[in-house]
């Protein structure tokens, strides 16, 4: 999902083990990433990339409110997350404020982002660094895709991506890229040639080190046909998963929802929601429809046989899941649980979204949630 209920995200109007090269370069771009061994990194430590989490609203979706890289999240934090089972940490980042107006990377902005890699890797955690956004590519308000409509910009971003991946090149397997969070593209052709051309831009400096292609429209399931997979034996695919929406969003302010909405259960069937939702709310669900895991394993199951068919081999990446706040405790377990065990079933690596906001596995007192435990029944 990317935005929660700290974004103004309108997601309901329709609905990424490689080994980087060692380089020497000579550049600030160059020497970031916190190179060399890790602290308490075990030699030849094998890092695994199944189980994650997300960590929301630290280096991207900040507002007024929300500071870049605030000191709410630290070492104690990537070790709790260690503790709970987790084998690494998606990382979203807004690319935007990763740039200095004459296109070189602002070193100020990328800090954090490398003493998270040092914190995770000391604990054999693995980071998928994730670009939640980048100039031109917003998910939010419908959706801002003129990156994959503007040359120019498109140049743009690829020396971007060119200069970061460089940045990161001395990283080994522990790291990972997500090129891009939930694109909006207005065709998925479009978002076929961004993906070739910001790949392209990467594998300059990094041939083989895992980088994620995610579908269209928002990663859902249903774009996936029309997802073009590189012959690079390197790529991963990933999607997200966040249906039904009026079960996981369920009076979510920012999908529509009024905070009156009667509460749906899971499983269980869809009340009636007159009056519970904005104008011309597109639910696709009515009054009584039946919310079963049977309807989660069916969704699966059809990206798994493109997989078959388009992804043989690939590791399939389930990057978000989650169930927000409102939604009662037992109904998030079954949903969390349901929805995993496809996942896993299917040999599909996942993180959870998100650490500690609205759908967090960790709650402001610093307790494990239904949505942890879900995941990881004690």
């Amino acid at each position: 999902m990317g935005t929660m209920n700290r974004s103004s995200c309108l997601r309901w109007l329709a609905f990424l083990t490689g080994c980087a090269f060692a380089c020497s370069l000579s550049t600030a771009e160059s020497t970031g990433g916190a190179a060399g061994p890790a602290a308490g990194a075990a030699p030849g430590r094998a890092f695994t990339f199944k189980r994650g989490v997300n960590l929301s609203h630290w280096l991207s979706q900040n507002t007024d409110t929300l500071t870049y890289a605030a000191p709410w999240f630290g070492e104690r934090d990537v070790a709790w997350i260690a503790e709970q089972g987790f084998d690494h940490i998606r990382l979203p980042v807004d690319g935007r404020l990763c740039l200095n107006p004459d296109g070189s990377l602002d070193e100020a902005k990328l800090t954090p982002v490398d003493d998270t890699v040092r914190w995770a890797r000391a604990r054999g955690l693995g980071v998928v660094l994730d670009m939640h956004f980048l100039p031109g590519a917003d998910f939010n308000r419908g959706g801002e895709g003129r990156v994959f409509e503007d040359p120019a910009l498109r140049e743009k971003v690829a020396d971007f991506w060119r200069r970061l991946a460089r940045r990161f090149a001395n990283q080994g397997p522990w790291l990972r890229f997500e090129i891009l969070n939930e694109p909006v593209a207005p065709t998925s052709q479009q978002l076929n040639l961004f993906n070739r051309r910001m790949l392209a831009a990467i594998r300059q400096s990094n041939p083989a080190r895992i980088v994620y292609l995610s579908s269209n429209r928002w990663s859902t399931f249903g774009t996936v046909d029309d997802l073009e997979v590189p012959a690079d034996p390197n790529i991963a695919i990933t999607v997200h998963y966040y249906e039904p929406m009026v079960f996981t969003h369920q009076r979510a302010p920012w999908a529509g929802f009024t905070d009156t909405m009667p509460a749906v259960p899971f499983p269980g069937r869809v009340p009636d929601l007159s009056g519970a939702t904005a104008d011309n709310h597109p639910l696709n669900v009515r009054t009584g429809d039946e919310l079963t895991v049977a309807n989660i394993e069916a969704g699966f199951s059809k990206v798994a046989a493109w997989a078959s068919l388009h992804a043989s081999g690939r590791e399939i990446y389930l990057g978000e899941f989650g169930v927000y706040k409102a939604a009662d405790p037992a109904s998030k377990r079954r949903w969390i649980s349901a929805v995993r065990a496809a996942s896993e079933s299917r040999g599909w690596s996942w993180a959870v979204w998100d650490y500690n906001d609205s759908f967090g596995v960790r709650d402001a007192q610093g307790q494990a949630t239904p949505i942890l435990q879900g995941l990881f029944p004690r």
